[in-house]
């Protein structure tokens, strides 16, 4: 529909203590609030576990490609999920598929892939029979 998109992309800190990465969040929060409202995805690592609550604050206004956690830390055999593709507002997006890549040679991380598709504003209007 011509709306603009905006990408992000994060590397967040990888200490034991969530005291940063909480306030990365904070950063990230005020450059989403000054775009406009349009649309965002964020991928990258966060270095947080599903249950963490860096992903507990994120929670709040973001959605998440994956409901159940996938395994993409570390690469060579992978354990915890550390990774992941975000998008807001959350209602208006479709995951139509998530997976992690089968390639441990790349990074030390494995590769996310998500199929996200953007909610239609207007219903689709019914097939016209000729």
């Amino acid at each position: 529909d011509g709306e603009s998109l905006l990408f992000l992309c994060t590397h967040l800190d990888y200490r034991p203590d969530d005291h940063e990465r909480l306030a990365s969040i904070e950063t990230i929060e005020n450059v989403v609030a000054n775009s406009d409202g349009q649309p965002v995805i964020l991928a990258g690592d966060l270095n947080a576990t599903p249950e963490s609550k860096v992903m507990e604050t994120f929670a709040k206004s973001w959605g998440r490609s994956n409901s159940e956690p996938v395994a993409t830390f570390p690469a060579a055999k992978p354990e915890k999920q550390i990774d992941y593709i975000l998008f807001r507002p959350a209602a208006e997006w479709e995951v139509v598929e998530t997976r992690v890549l089968d390639e441990a040679v790349a990074s030390d991380h494995r590769g996310m892939m998500a199929v996200l598709r953007r909610k239609s504003s207007q219903p689709e209007s019914p097939a016209k029979a000729n």
